[in-house]
C-alpha cells in the first residue's frame, strides 16, 4: 500500500498512542487507557476514532480486549508526510495558509524521506494532462512538495501569486519566469513573472498520489 488516507489531528493522537503502547508493553492500550491519556469524553469517543482508523486503513481490531493491531510495521519502512492544505491547479485562488489536515503515510521506497516535504491536495483543472510518476496532477489528488529542491524548466513548482498557492509548470525566460498550464481545458493561461520575482516559487513538486476519495484516472505511460 503505497498511501493511505489522511488522518485528522485526534485520529493521529489516538494512532501514535497505539504505536507508543505497542513498542513499549508489546500490546495495545485499553479502551480505559486511551480515554484517561488523551482526555476523551467517553469509552464511545475513542471507539469512534478506533472506527475511522480501522476504516482507513491503519489498524484491525479484532473485538477482544487490547484486540488492535497496526497494518503499517513500525520498522521504519513508512514515514508520514504533514497534509497543510489546499493548491490550485487553476487560477491562484485559494489562499496559502497552512494547516493541519492530517497525514498522509507513505513507503520510503517511493520518497526520499532525507528532503523537507510537505503535502497539499489539488483544486482545480489546469494541470491535468501533466503526469508524475503515473498519476495525473487532477482535482483531488495529493502533491508531495519539496522546499529544499533545485528546479529547472519543465519541472512542476509550487508558487504563491497574491498570496494565493498554485501549481504550475517552470519555464525561465531571458527577463520572466513562465508559469504555465497544461490543462484539458483552454480556459487556463500562463502567469508570467520578472525574473527577480522568484522567491514567489516555494517549492518544487516531487510527485503525486491518487486520492481513493476522487475518481481518478492514471496512465502509467506518462511521467
Amino acid at each position: 500500500m503505497s498511501s493511505l488516507y489522511p488522518l485528522t489531528k485526534k485520529q493521529k493522537e489516538v494512532l501514535r498512542l497505539i504505536e507508543k503502547s505497542i513498542d513499549k508493553h508489546g500490546f495495545a492500550p485499553s479502551l480505559g487507557e486511551m480515554l484517561s491519556d488523551l482526555g476523551f469524553s467517553s469509552k464511545r469517543s475513542v471507539t469512534f476514532h478506533l472506527e475511522a482508523l480501522e476504516r482507513k486503513g491503519y489498524i484491525t481490531r479484532t473485538g477482544q480486549a487490547r484486540g488492535i493491531y497496526l497494518n503499517t510495521p513500525s520498522n521504519g519502512q513508512f514515514f508520514s508526510v504533514p497534509l497543510v492544505g489546499f493548491a490550485n491547479a487553476g487560477l491562484p485562488m485559494v489562499i496559502a495558509e497552512e494547516g493541519d489536515y492530517g497525514e498522509i503515510t507513505v513507503d520510503k521506497k517511493l520518497l526520499n524521506r532525507k528532503r523537507k516535504v510537505f503535502g497539499l491536495e489539488l483544486r482545480g483543472d489546469s494541470m491535468d494532462k501533466r503526469f508524475l510518476n503515473g498519476i495525473p496532477l487532477s482535482n483531488g489528488n495529493y502533491v508531495i512538495v519539496s522546499k529544499d529542491s533545485e528546479y529547472k524548466n519543465g519541472d512542476v513548482v509550487l508558487a504563491v501569486i497574491d498570496n494565493a498557492a498554485t501549481i504550475k509548470s517552470f519555464k525561465r525566460e531571458k527577463d520572466r519566469i513562465v508559469l504555465y498550464p497544461e490543462s484539458s481545458n483552454k480556459r487556463h493561461h500562463p502567469i508570467y513573472i520578472r525574473s527577480d520575482g522568484e522567491a514567489m516559487i516555494t517549492g518544487k513538486v516531487l510527485t503525486a498520489l491518487s486520492n481513493p476519495r476522487t475518481k481518478q484516472i492514471t496512465d502509467t505511460s506518462k511521467s
